[in-house]
């Protein structure tokens, strides 16, 4: 047996050029690309190692790799350690020769005479090796094979041919095995890849949350296991209120900011087992799973609504977030997807009507439900059918009782079904393309009863008609407006257009600031809308040109009961009269409110019930 010394090599005097580092250089290279040392044994190797072994007839076989060190053995036959020092290897002579090198008795050798492993135990005396090459020729290691008796006769001539053969064979093992790694290391390539695309795939890139399927997959996974457990299963879908008006106002940074924000927000509130989710846009879901106790969802809404509504800053500004919740338990509210989804999807849009708040599914939802998808339904099939026909209010001037013009308020014609209510058309002015539908058809219709009424020599004064933020979204409303009026052959001056404030916010509002100066050059009058409701009417008086303001109803509705009301209008006609536009009071249905408050001038009032253009034509006059 032969025992080998372990110790960190050094190639020695002959390896201080500057060719002798490139060479090492080149051998760390080539050695690192086959990743062979500190390799674990393998049975190829051990084999060939074995069989040189035997046909050389020598005690010991090895097949070593020699490093900047050390000679590292590979496979090993009769010998105990793993490596020697480089300094005493035979091994980094082989490697220098580019043919067998053979030492026929090393006690003998001046080379080697002094050697540890010749003057001492194993007593090499016999050494034949042939070196092994990388694929670009660079020496790397050898198969050597040693024996404690000299040999003077060397190697027979099959012996030699046996031992480049073999040697051959590493060399090609070795090649086998780059190209083993290299196709596991595409694989492992190719599988950390698919990895990554089925992450991109299923998670949102912005926040990092899972997408809406795999929350859906999630969901059915706890309800089935909430089944076994005999647990609930809560599902909470949030939407981040006013986010459209953020991302409007401060920049679609801003916005994105304040979604990872919620993200990350919503990330802290839950447990481990919880699942949050981007399930588009501004809309995020949370799965609770394995709840036990009505005190568990409790506590997190409690945590919900704190934590959500609280400011952002962004950029040294403090943005208000607040955020709408829906709740839906399995199996208490549904016990299915597809209903579980519905129940909490109705519970949010019961939330958005209050907003900042987390609303509980409750089966009177699911009737409001029905209610607003039939509203939608009739809405949309009305402005298929040409069915939008608009009905019309008299203003009438509260000193002179005469009739001073007409609001066109916008009506369904179902003649063999219940009328539809004013309130109706909230909902399908919520959609944009559905609000653009009816409000061109609307405006068509209000244009050719003016014309009939011209034509029967009828003075109505003029007819105001209601614009949503929809018609001004492209920059073509004005001359529209215009050629429809021309095209009929009326005079701008008929009509009046009621602009509320939220038309003027958000993006686009330059459409409506140019629309208006078009409209207001050409003649049409302009009236502001609900005012004293919003924040900025005052600004909107200074910034766009206005002819008309409107009271508020609210305000209206109080006179004569209610003294800050009375107050207020007598202000708000005031302040008409100051910058000379003329008021109107919405909602003058009583007597009570029809009395003027003492001290306010005389100014248009509005309330009557409104009727059809051609049912004003029958009664003859107005």
């Amino acid at each position: 047996m032969i025992t080998a010394i372990s110790q960190a090599p050094s190639l020695g005097r002959s390896h201080s050029s500057s060719k002798s580092r490139g060479a090492r250089s080149r051998r760390m290279d080539a050695l690192n690309h086959y990743e062979i040392l500190d390799s674990a044994p393998e049975a190829a190797f051990d084999s060939i190692a074995s069989l040189a072994a035997l046909v050389l007839g020598t005690q010991s076989a090895s097949i070593s790799f020699i490093d900047d060190r050390r000679q590292w053995f590979k496979a090993r036959c009769r010998i105990e350690q793993c490596e020697t020092p480089i300094a005493v290897s035979f091994c980094a002579h082989t490697i220098e020769s580019s043919t067998i090198f053979v030492v026929e008795d090393a006690s003998r050798d001046p080379r080697f005479a002094t050697n540890p492993f010749v003057a001492e135990a194993p007593n090499i005396r016999f050494y034949a090796g042939m070196r092994i090459l990388a694929t670009d020729g660079t020496a790397i290691g050898s198969l050597c094979a040693f024996d404690p008796e000299p040999r003077p006769q060397g190697l027979t001539k099959v012996q030699k041919t046996t031992l480049r053969v073999l040697a051959s064979q590493v060399e090609s093992l070795l090649e086998l095995r780059r190209a083993i790694i290299e196709r596991e290391a595409q694989v492992a390539t190719q599988s950390q890849l698919s990895e990554k695309l089925r992450h991109v795939a299923q998670h949102d890139v912005l926040t990092g949350l899972p997408h809406r399927e795999m929350f859906r997959k999630r969901i059915v996974a706890a309800m089935r296991d909430a089944e076994r457990k005999n647990t609930r299963v809560a599902l909470m879908l949030v939407d981040v209120d006013h986010f459209k008006q953020i991302n409007d106002s401060l920049g679609h940074d801003a916005g994105d900011a304040l979604l990872c924000n919620f993200a990350d927000r919503l990330r802290a509130l839950v447990r481990g087992t919880d699942i949050v989710a981007r399930l588009g846009g501004d809309e995020f879901g949370l799965l609770l799973s394995g709840i036990d106790r009505d005190e568990d969802v409790e506590a997190i809404i409690r945590s919900l609504n704190d934590r959500l509504n609280q400011p952002m800053e962004h950029h040294g500004r403090v943005v208000d977030c607040r955020a709408s919740t829906g709740l839906a338990i399995f199996p208490d509210h549904a016990t299915t997807l597809e209903k579980l989804v519905k129940c909490s999807d109705l519970a949010l849009a019961a939330a958005k009507r209050t907003r900042g708040c987390v609303e509980t599914f409750f089966p009177s939802m699911a009737e409001e439900f029905e209610r607003e998808a039939q509203i939608l339904s009739i809405a949309r099939e009305a402005a298929t059918s040409g069915s939008i026909v608009a009905h019309y209010q008299p203003k009438i001037g509260l000193s002179s009782g005469t009739l001073v013009g007409f609001e066109a308020l916008v009506r369904c014609d179902r003649p063999s079904l219940a009328p539809i209510l004013p309130e109706f058309f909230g909902l399908p002015f919520a959609d944009h393309e559905l609000t653009l539908a009816i409000s061109r058809q609307m405006l068509a219709c209000v244009l050719d009863d003016i014309r009939r009424w011209v034509d029967r020599g009828l003075d109505f004064g003029h007819v105001a008609i209601n614009t949503g933020a929809a018609d001004f979204h492209g920059n073509d409303f004005a001359e529209r407006l215009l050629a429809e009026i021309e095209t009929r052959g009326l005079k701008p001056s008929m009509i009046e257009l009621e602009v509320t404030e939220g038309v003027f916010l958000g993006r686009g509002s330059h459409h409506v600031a140019r629309a208006l100066s078009v409209l207001s050059e050409y003649g049409v009058r302009i009236a502001l809308d609900d005012f004293g409701t919003g924040y900025a009417a005052l600004t909107h008086l200074k910034q766009f040109r206005v002819d008309v303001l409107k009271i508020d109803r609210s305000f209206v509705s109080g006179i004569g009961e209610n003294v800050d009301d009375t107050a207020i209008v007598r202000a708000l006609i005031a302040l008409g009269e100051s910058l000379g536009i003329e008021t109107v009071a919405e909602g003058i249905e009583t007597q009570a409110v029809n009395r003027r408050p003492k001290g306010t001038p005389d100014r248009r009032a509005k309330g009557t019930p409104p009727r059809r253009g051609d049912r004003l034509m029958l009664s003859a006059s107005f």
